[in-house]
């Protein structure tokens, strides 16, 4: 037999999301709906390219998806439909479902009664047995399905895709120690930049790769040494929104690193300062307005290029100042900011107000501060940045909490659809009998069929982190 062509990535993903449909819209509904004859059609006409050179397998394998003997690579926009569908087929015991050449003859009758008893059997103990014995019962002769191999036990998300996380939080911190190394050799005496380069470049890729995870990681707040981790913070936060306005690779790296050293400044200011309860004094003010200045000496004292160094001084002696230019420090020579200050400025602020800080003890909720800083759009912000930035966040921005319709609490983990960024993907969370909260299931409410307005599930308010006294860092990290 001769080997069959390699199948187009998006076709692979296209038939997991159309069979994933098609069996939540055949668990909700009756065999008549036009909901059902809708997603059933469209589950067909994939099949029917699939199979057009043999039979077809779907095989779930250490919690990866293969597709005629090729995984399915990772693609945020379906990661969500991934993680449902492997562990749809994990609680069933099912490894693998083969579609033979003569599916392309089933009937649409035929293909709902087979998702009906997919999506039953998960109600007998041992699932896979049930099905297997129903499929022979009733003549199925298009479909096989083999039980799950012992040695593959794990879901998802307690797979390879693990790796992302991993990567993800050794960038993290090895950041802080970047900027921590490059503040303190940098009052000694000059500092090489390669470091930071490569650092810069690894976030610019990260980024690319999951967006929503180096989001998610803003939230990470390291109280002892704040002054960095709001660094990296800012540096996440303002590369994602370089990103969203379609900066060059180039740009973006240039972008990080002025990120990464934006308040190099305030790493010379006395802690009782940076960490005073109660208001400044003018004495105090002054000094902690003038760290700006004393950022661009480090900087200068940069081994770099005279041209690197022109692209990521200007960004950091602005993050201060308002597009009016007011703010901090007072400057004659500069009429208008630059598109980096522009960006820093937001991240800087959105950062800032959302951390718990010792002069303000309860922070804002994410959509709190976004409402705060565009009542500010125009005077202390860019409005169109700003503009793209709550939209980059979404209505309930990424690493808020949030209580559902039906009373349950979740975390705002992503916006899969790029263009609409109203329906998040939750992650349900589950107070577990000692008091504290593990991860449960995954909705994405975009998915969210509606019977009727009572039975759609919608959230209903952002709850404060202090009250679940929970980070969400800790679930976009570990999520189970």
């Amino acid at each position: 037999m001769s080997k069959r062509q390699s199948i187009p990535e998006r076709l692979g993903h296209d038939f997991l999301r159309a069979l994933y449909h098609m069996i939540h819209t055949i668990r909700m509904y009756q065999d008549n709906n036009q909901l059902v004859r809708t997603s059933v059609s469209s589950f067909q006409n994939i099949l029917h390219q699939l199979t057009a050179g043999g039979d077809i397998s779907i095989v779930l394998y250490r919690s990866r998806f293969h597709l005629g003997g090729e995984k399915l690579p990772y693609r945020r926009e379906t990661a969500v439909v991934v993680y449902n569908m492997a562990e749809f087929f994990s609680k069933r015991g099912i490894g693998s479902v083969n579609f033979l050449a003569s599916s392309r003859d089933a009937l649409p009758e035929n293909i709902i009664s087979f998702t009906r008893l997919f999506n039953d059997a998960i109600k007998y103990e041992n699932p896979h047995q049930w099905l297997e014995q129903k499929l022979s019962e009733q003549e199925f002769t298009w479909v096989e399905i083999s039980p799950k191999q012992d040695n593959d036990t794990t879901y998802l998300s307690e797979s390879i895709e693990d790796n992302r996380y991993e990567k993800a939080k050794r960038m993290y911190f090895h950041a802080i120690e970047t900027v921590k190394e490059v503040a303190n050799k940098a009052s000694h005496g000059m500092v090489g930049l390669r470091k930071s380069r490569r650092l810069a470049q690894n976030i610019v890729e990260l980024i690319q790769e999951d967006e929503a995870l180096m989001i998610g990681l803003t939230t990470l707040k390291d109280y002892d040494d704040y002054t960095y981790s709001h660094s990296v913070n800012v540096t996440l936060l303002a590369t994602c929104l370089g990103r969203h306005i379609e900066l060059s690779d180039l740009s973006l790296e240039h972008l990080t690193i002025c990120g990464l050293f934006h308040d190099l400044g305030k790493v010379d200011l006395p802690k009782e300062i940076l960490l005073k309860s109660g208001a400044l004094t003018d004495k105090e003010w002054d000094l902690m307005k003038a760290h700006p200045f004393m950022g661009v000496r480090k900087i200068l004292m940069l081994n770099a290029t005279p041209s690197l160094r022109s692209r990521i001084i200007l960004g950091p002696f602005e993050h201060h100042l308002n597009p009016d230019m007011t703010g901090y420090p007072r400057t004659l020579f500069i009429g208008h900011l630059s598109l980096i200050g522009k960006i820093l400025r937001i991240a800087d602020v959105y950062e800032v107000l959302t951390a718990q800080r010792g002069y303000r003890p309860i922070s804002l909720t994410p959509d709190e501060v976004l409402r705060k800083m565009w009542g500010e759009a125009g005077k202390s912000f860019d409005t169109i940045l700003l503009k793209r930035f709550i939209h980059m966040m979404g209505i309930y921005p990424i690493g808020s909490f949030v209580e559902l319709s039906d009373g349950s609490i979740g975390l705002v983990m992503d916006y899969p659809d790029e263009t609409e960024r109203a329906l998040p993907l939750i992650l349900r969370l589950v107070n577990d009998e000692t008091g504290s909260w593990q991860s449960g299931d995954l909705i994405y409410l975009a998915d969210q069929i509606i019977k009727d307005d009572t039975d759609r599930l919608n959230i209903v308010r952002v709850i404060p982190q202090t009250k679940l006294r929970i980070n969400p860092s800790d679930f976009f990290l570990h999520l189970k």
